[in-house]
């Protein structure tokens, strides 16, 4: 829910989705008012007196809320945009239980299917994720985390983060576009550190989906101490593998 005193319904932005472009892309707001302006998750490049928002250096694949605070005092606006792209649920995978893919989400909705899929769209483009043994789905971005596993023979730990390239057949004109992926491995839950349980449960509250997406761990967790402090990084996403 926004905060009391202000109004959703008032447009800030021309659209509510925003493409990177080969070219540099700079949105504005529909109206110039003297004010300040911010926004949640962290990640979205805007100018906090302007509004104006850097799409090609904002992290991509995620919904942001703005807020606009006049400089009159007349009521705060609020409005979320969406950076075009795609990212993974912050989750605890359990190999054991068959969840074992990792499977991506565009536009910050789960509901959507990706565009033009497994035609002209193209996954770790720079073979970045591959080479450093992450099984991602070169069609469709789906990361094997099974095979992660096996490729990377990890015991315990996580594997290097690697920038995950790609391009996309829709309003971004297939413009290079990319985010980092680190995957973690646990032989069970009770070895998952204290600061990756914090991590998960803060993004909880900070990453905004489009859809009922964030649920509770699919794992029995009990026993291990919940912290929530300040709002975390949305990126990487964190993706963590049990192996029971």
């Amino acid at each position: 829910m926004p905060p009391a005193g202000t109004d959703p319904k008032i447009a800030l932005y021309g659209d509510s989705v925003f493409y990177i472009q080969s070219a540099d892309l700079l949105v504005k707001p529909v109206v110039t008012k003297a004010g300040t302006y911010s926004s949640l998750p962290e990640g979205l490049k805007i100018d906090e007196v302007t509004g104006e928002i850097d799409v090609n250096k904002s992290e991509t694949g995620l919904k942001y809320q703005v807020t606009f605070t006049p400089a009159d005092a007349s009521g705060s606006q609020v409005n979320y945009v969406v950076i075009s792209g795609i990212n993974y649920e912050d989750k605890i995978y359990n190999l054991s239980a068959g969840d074992s893919v990792a499977t991506p989400i565009y536009n910050a909705n789960a509901r959507l299917t990706m565009p033009d899929a497994g035609l002209d769209n193209v996954f770790d483009e720079s073979g970045g994720c591959k080479n450093a043994g992450i099984a991602v789905d070169p069609k469709n971005a789906r990361i094997n985390l099974a095979q992660t596993v096996r490729n990377q023979a990890i015991d315990t730990g996580a594997t290097q983060e690697v920038k995950l390239a790609y391009r996309i057949n829709d309003k971004s004109e297939k413009a290079l576009n990319g985010l980092n992926v680190k995957i973690y491995f646990y032989r069970n839950a009770s070895e998952i550190p204290q600061y990756l349980i914090d991590l998960i449960n803060e993004r909880k509250t900070t990453i905004l989906y489009s859809g009922a997406i964030i649920r509770s761990f699919a794992l029995n967790t009990s026993g291990l101490k919940v912290n929530v402090k300040k709002p975390a990084r949305p990126r990487p996403p964190c993706i963590i593998v049990v192996g029971n």
